[in-house]
C-alpha cells in the first residue's frame, strides 16, 4: 500500500459525504461496545453459577457400579488422599425423601455427609444464611434433642421453617425379609438455613450426617466419596487416575463438568446466539459502507478515469477504496471495544449497576472480561466492514479510463 493509495484514499474519506462516514463508523463502533459488554455479562454469570454448583458439589465423586455401597470407605478415602492433585476427600450419601413441618410435606433430595470432613470438599457450610452447619444433636425450640439438618432458603419460606425446628423426615430403606422397601420416620432439629443462590437448590436439597441419612436407608457404608482437586477444570482427567489408583471396576468416577454439562452447553450456546445476533446488527450497520462507497464511486468515475489514465492501476483504485472501509471499521471497533472494555471494567472494580436480589441471585451485574472475546469482537468488526467494501471497490477497479473520462 503507497502513501499515493493512502493519500487519495482519506481525501475520499474527507469529502462532502463524511456525516455518511461517521454514521457507518458510529454503527461498527455501538455494535462493538454492546457485543462486548453482552459477552462480559454472560462470562460473569457463567462465572457466578459456576461458583455456586462448586460451592455445594465437590469437584469429582468415586462411586461403584450397579448403586452398590462402599463399605471400606475409610481405607479407599485415605487411598484417594494420598493422589498429589486431591486436596481433600469426604464420604457422602443422597437419596429421595419427604420432609414434614406443621402438616406441610414437601418432597427433597437429602445428603448425608460427616460435618468435620465435609469443610475440606465444599463451602457449603460458608452458604449458612441464619444458624450454623451442625449435624450433630441439638436441642430445638421445644427443648428436645434431635439430631441436626440443614435446609435451604426456598425451603424453609415454603414450609414455615425456622432455626430450632421440629421436622419429621422420611425415606424408604430397604430391609431384610422384605421385597420392598418400607418407610422409615426420623425427627430432626433444624441446625442452618443456607442460600446457594440456586433456586432449585434452596428449594430441594438438605443435608444431615452420615449417621442420620445411613439409619434411615438402612444402609451399610456410603454411597460414594466427594474429592476436591487442586485443578477445577482439569477434575475429569485428575478423579481418572485416581479411579486407575483403586484398581478400576468396580469404581466409576463422574465430575462436577459432566453432571452439569447440559447446564453449561446451553450457556455456551447462549454466548453464540448473543455473538451471532449481534454481529449481523454489526454487519447491517456496515451495509453503508457499500452504499456510501457505491454512491462516491459513481461521484468520482472521472477522478477514476483521470488516475487510470494518468497510469494508476486497477489493483491501486481497489485498494484506496477499501481503505475506505478499513478505515472506518477500524476507528469503529476500536473506540466500541475500548469504550465496551472501559465500562466493564469499572464494573468489575466498583460494582454500580445493581440488581434486584428477589429476582437474581446476586445484587450487583457480574462481568468478566476475557481477552479472547475482545480479540474475536475486534478481529470480527474490521472483517465485516472490510468485506462490505470488496464489491464497491472491485467495481471501481473495472472502470475503464475513456469511458469514465466520457462520463461527465
Amino acid at each position: 500500500m503507497t502513501a499515493f493509495e493512502r493519500f487519495i484514499s482519506f481525501r475520499y474519506l474527507r469529502g462532502k459525504r463524511k456525516i455518511g462516514t461517521y454514521v457507518t463508523a458510529l454503527g461498527v463502533c455501538l455494535g462493538s461496545f454492546v457485543l462486548i459488554i453482552a459477552l462480559s455479562i454472560a462470562n460473569g454469570f457463567e462465572k457466578e453459577v459456576r461458583d455456586r454448583i462448586v460451592s455445594t458439589q465437590a469437584h469429582a465423586k468415586i462411586l461403584q457400579y450397579h448403586s452398590r455401597p462402599i463399605k471400606d470407605y475409610e481405607s479407599v478415602r485415605q487411598q484417594i488422599l494420598k493422589h498429589p492433585s486431591v486436596i481433600g476427600a469426604a464420604p457422602y450419601i443422597s437419596g429421595k425423601g419427604g420432609i414434614e413441618h406443621d402438616q406441610v410435606q414437601e418432597g427433597v433430595m437429602f445428603t448425608g455427609v460427616d460435618e468435620r470432613l465435609e469443610k475440606t470438599v465444599t463451602d457449603l457450610y460458608k452458604t449458612i444464611k441464619w444458624g450454623e452447619f451442625r449435624l450433630d444433636s441439638v436441642e430445638s425450640n421445644r427443648g428436645r434433642k434431635f439430631p441436626g439438618i440443614c435446609i435451604g432458603t426456598g425451603l424453609a419460606d415454603r414450609m414455615g421453617i425456622g432455626e430450632g425446628s421440629e421436622v419429621v423426615f422420611m425415606a424408604l430403606s430397604k430391609q431384610e425379609g422384605e421385597a420392598d422397601p418400607v418407610p422409615k420416620m426420623a425427627r430432626f432439629t433444624v441446625t442452618g438455613i443456607f442460600e446457594t443462590g440456586m433456586y432449585e437448590y434452596d428449594l430441594t436439597l438438605v443435608y444431615m450426617s452420615i449417621e442420620s441419612a445411613q439409619n434411615l436407608l438402612n444402609m451399610e457404608g456410603v454411597e460414594g466419596l466427594q474429592i476436591k482437586t487442586t485443578e477445577l477444570f482439569n477434575a475429569g482427567d485428575i478423579v481418572s487416575e485416581v479411579r486407575e489408583s483403586l484398581g478400576g471396576y468396580p469404581y466409576r468416577s463422574v465430575d462436577w463438568l459432566s453432571q452439569n454439562r447440559s447446564l453449561f452447553q446451553w450457556m455456551k450456546l447462549e454466548k453464540l446466539i448473543i455473538f451471532i445476533v449481534i454481529s449481523m446488527i454489526m454487519f447491517v450497520a456496515a451495509l453503508n459502507i457499500i452504499s456510501s462507497l457505491v454512491t462516491t464511486v459513481s461521484e468520482k468515475r472521472r477522478e477514476i478515469g483521470i488516475l487510470m489514465s494518468m497510469g494508476a492501476r486497477s489493483s491501486s483504485i481497489l485498494k484506496i477504496f477499501m481503505i475506505y472501509g478499513i478505515a472506518v471499521g477500524f476507528v469503529g471497533s476500536t473506540i466500541g471495544v475500548s469504550l465496551g472494555v472501559l465500562l466493564c471494567f469499572i464494573q468489575y472494580q466498583y460494582r454500580l449497576i445493581g440488581l434486584p436480589n428477589d429476582i437474581y441471585f446476586i445484587d450487583k451485574l457480574p462481568v468478566i472480561i476475557r481477552w479472547a472475546d475482545i480479540l474475536l469482537v475486534y478481529i470480527s468488526a474490521n472483517v465485516i466492514a472490510w468485506l462490505t467494501t470488496v464489491y464497491p471497490a472491485y467495481k471501481a477497479s473495472r472502470m475503464l479510463p475513456a469511458q469514465s473520462i466520457r462520463y461527465e
